[in-house]
C-alpha cells in the first residue's frame, strides 16, 4: 500500500464538507502537503567535480591514479592492472543527497525514486525481513532504520513507487540516499587499493561492496590488495575478493556490512592486520550465513593478527571443504556466537588467538564456544587463550548422512588456557573442553587419534556437581577424572597469579561480564 496518497483538490474536498467550510482549508483529517529543499544543507564534505572512473580509463597498465581529497559518488571499475590511491580526505559513496521532499502528515516523501536493487536467495533472522531489503538513507552520517511502512523517527520505508519516506523531517540534516550496489568492482589483475574511506553500498547478499569481479559468481582477477582502508555500510559483504590467488586484505577497518565483513576467499588469501566489527546490521541469519568473515572452499588461507568484535554471527567460520588453513594470532572478543569455527574442513592449524566475551548470543551447548570443530579432521588447536566465553573449545561430530565428513579424526587439542566458571543455574552447557558426538561413538574410536593434553583451566570456584569437561558421552567435572580419557592428558588447573598474570599479559578482563544462561536446544544428542 502507498504511503501518501494523491491529495485531493480543495475543490473536491470542499464539496464534500459541510456548508460554511471556507476554500482552501485542510480537512480535519488531512492536512495540505509541503514540498521542501534542502539546499544548502549538504555539508559532509566536498563532492568531486571529476569523475574517478575517468581518471581510471585514462591511465595506463601500471600507473598509480591518485585520488582528490573529495567525495567520488560514483562506483568504478579497474579494468587494468594499476594502483587506485586515496589520500585524507578521499572518499567513494554509493549515495547521492538528496534534497527535495514532500511533507505531508509528519511523513517525508521523497521527490527522486529508487533503482531497482535485485537480490539474490537469503536467510533473515527469525521475525523479520530485513535482510532482503538493500535500501540504506543515512542522517548526517549515521544510518536509520529501514521499516516496511509507517516510519517513525530514525526510521525510513520504501513506498510502491520507489520512493523514499522519512518519519522525521530533513530539514537541517544531511540526507544521503544509497543509488549504487558497489563501490569497487574488477576486470583485470594486479590491482592495489589504498588509502580510501568507503561508505553505502546495495549490494545484494553473499556479496561485496568491493569485488576483484565483475558479479557475485564470477570468476575472480588475481594479485588484488585492499590496504589501508575504511570500508562501511554495505548491505551484503563489505569485502569480497576470491576465486583467484594472490589475494591480501591488509590493515583495514571493516564494519557495518548488513550481513558480512569479509565475504570468501581465494587460495592462499592474506586476510592480516585488519580491524572487523559490528557486522551483519541488517538481521541476516547467523546461523545460516553472517557475522565477522565467513568462507568456504578456502585453501592455505591465513587469517593472522586482526582483531573481530561485536559482529552478529561467528567471528571466523571456514565451512565446506576448506584445507590447509592458518588461523592465528587474532584478538576476538563479544561476538554473538562462536569465536572461531572451522566446519566439514581438514587440516587447519589455530593457534595463539586470544578470545573473550564471544558466544553468548547462542550458548546452548557447543554453539557459543570460542573455537568450534564441526565435522573437521586433521586439525590442531595449541597456544589459545580463552576468558569468559559462553563454552572453551568444542569439538563436534553430527550426523552429515553418511558423507565423508562423518569421521572426525586427528584432532589434536593442547596447551591452550582456559578461564571459566560455573552456572549452578545452567549446570551442563557450559563447557572449557567438550569433544561432542551424541549419534555416534566413532569420534572417541583410539583409531581416529582425536586427543588433548597440557591444556590448563582456571575456576573461580572449587571443583562442584556443574559439568566442565566431556568425553565419550559422558560429562565431568572433576578436571582428575577428565584428565583420565583421551580428551585430556596432563591438563591442570592455574594458581591465582598464573591467572592474575596472564590477563594482564594478554590484556583481558580479570573477570566475565554477567550473562543469562540458556537451555540447550538439543542439536548434539
Amino acid at each position: 500500500m502507498k504511503f501518501l496518497q494523491r491529495f485531493l483538490s480543495i475543490s473536491v474536498v470542499c464539496s464534500l464538507l459541510a456548508a460554511g467550510c471556507q476554500e482552501g482549508s485542510p480537512t480535519p483529517e488531512e492536512k495540505p502537503s509541503k514540498r521542501i529543499s534542502l539546499s544548502g544543507q549538504t555539508s559532509a564534505g566536498e563532492t568531486c567535480t571529476e569523475s574517478l572512473q575517468a581518471r581510471i580509463d585514462a591511465a595506463a597498465p601500471g600507473d598509480t591514479v591518485q585520488a582528490k581529497p573529495c567525495i567520488y559518488r560514483e562506483q568504478v571499475v579497474i579494468d587494468k592492472p594499476l594502483t587506485l590511491r586515496g589520500r585524507p580526505g578521499s572518499e567513494i559513496r554509493g549515495s547521492e543527497v538528496w534534497i527535495d521532499w514532500e511533507e505531508r502528515s509528519n511523513l517525508w516523501r521523497s521527490e527522486e525514486r529508487l533503482p531497482e536493487f535485485p537480490q539474490t536467495a537469503v536467510e533473515c533472522m527469525p521475525g523479520t525481513d530485513r535482510c532482503l531489503w538493500p535500501e540504506q538513507v543515512f542522517f548526517d552520517g549515521e544510518p536509520l532504520l529501514q521499516v516496511a511502512h509507517n516510519p517513525g523517527p530514525e526510521e525510513f520505508a520504501v513506498d510502491d513507487d520507489r520512493r523514499v519516506v522519512l518519519g522525521q523531517d530533513p530539514g537541517g540534516h544531511l540526507v544521503e540516499v544509497t543509488v549504487r550496489r558497489h563501490w569497487v568492482l574488477g576486470a583485470a589483475e594486479g590491482v592495489t587499493i589504498t588509502g580510501f574511506t568507503m561508505r553505502h553500498a546495495a549490494n545484494e547478499g553473499r556479496s561485496g561492496a568491493i569485488m576483484n569481479r565483475m558479479k557475485r559468481l564470477d570468476g575472480g582477477y588475481a594479485n588484488w590488495t585492499v590496504q589501508n582502508n575504511r570500508l562501511s555500510d554495505a548491505h551484503g559483504g563489505v569485502i569480497s575478493l576470491s576465486n583467484a590467488p594472490g589475494l591480501r586484505i591488509l590493515n583495514n577497518e571493516i564494519y557495518r556490512g548488513g550481513q558480512l565483513g569479509i565475504k570468501s576467499t581465494g587460495c592462499g588469501q592474506i586476510v592480516r592486520g585488519n580491524r572487523i566489527h559490528h557486522n551483519n546490521t541488517e538481521d541476516f541469519n547467523w546461523r545460516w550465513e553472517a557475522g565477522g568473515l565467513k568462507t568456504s572452499h578456502a585453501e592455505g588461507v591465513r587469517v593472522d593478527s586482526n582483531e573481530f568484535y561485536a559482529n552478529r554471527g561467528n567471528a571466523i567460520w571456514f565451512d565446506i571443504d576448506s584445507s590447509n588453513n592458518t588461523i592465528s594470532n587474532n584478538r576476538i572478543h563479544h561476538n554473538s556466537r562462536r569465536g572461531i569455527h572451522y566446519e566439514i574442513s581438514e587440516y587447519g592449524k589455530i593457534f595463539d588467538n586470544v578470545l573473550w566475551e564471544n558466544g553468548w548470543g547462542t550458548p546452548e551447548r557447543g554453539l557459543g564456544a570460542a573455537i568450534s570443530l564441526g565435522n573437521s579432521r586433521n586439525t590442531e588447536i595449541h597456544g589459545n587463550v580463552m576468558a569468559w566465553n559462553a563454552g572453551g573449545i568444542s569439538v563436534i561430530g553430527i550426523d552429515r548422512e553418511g558423507t565423508y565428513w562423518d569421521s572426525v579424526h586427528g584432532i589434536h587439542v593442547h596447551d591452550n588456557v582456559i578461564l571459566a566458571e560455573d552456572y549452578p543455574e545452567d549446570p551442563v552447557e557450559h563447557f572449557a573442553l567438550a569433544w561432542l558426538q551424541g549419534w555416534s561413538t566413532q569420534m572417541f574410536d583410539p583409531a581416529n587419534d582425536n586427543r588433548g593434553e597440557n591444556n590448563a583451566y582456571w575456576y573461580p570456584t572449587p571443583e562442584g556437581d556443574a559439568t566442565r569437561y566431556e568425553w565419550a558421552k559422558t560429562a565431568y567435572s572433576r578436571l582428575a577424572d577428565f584428565n583420565a580419557t583421551p580428551g585430556e592428558e596432563n591438563g591442570r588447573y592455574l594458581t591465582r597469579d598464573e591467572k592474575d598474570a596472564l590477563v594482564a599479559e594478554k590484556g583481558i578482563p580479570a573477570a566475565p561480564e554477567r550473562h543469562g544462561a540458556r537451555r540447550w536446544s538439543g542439536q548434539f544428542r
